[in-house]
């Protein structure tokens, strides 16, 4: 087991357009549009 790599990732590239003003940034959590994935309480998002 020694020889096999213990993980290997991939992450694309990520290119961001736009981005919050301060205060909507700071209340999502994030600065960036993309990343905002607010939490529904589901698995899969709205139903």
């Amino acid at each position: 087991m020694e020889d096999y790599p213990v993980a290997m990732a991939y992450v694309p590239w990520q290119h961001w357009h736009t981005v919050f003003d301060l205060e909507k940034g700071f209340a999502c959590g994030t600065i960036f549009p993309e990343l905002n994935k607010p939490f529904r309480g589901v698995r899969g998002g709205c139903r």
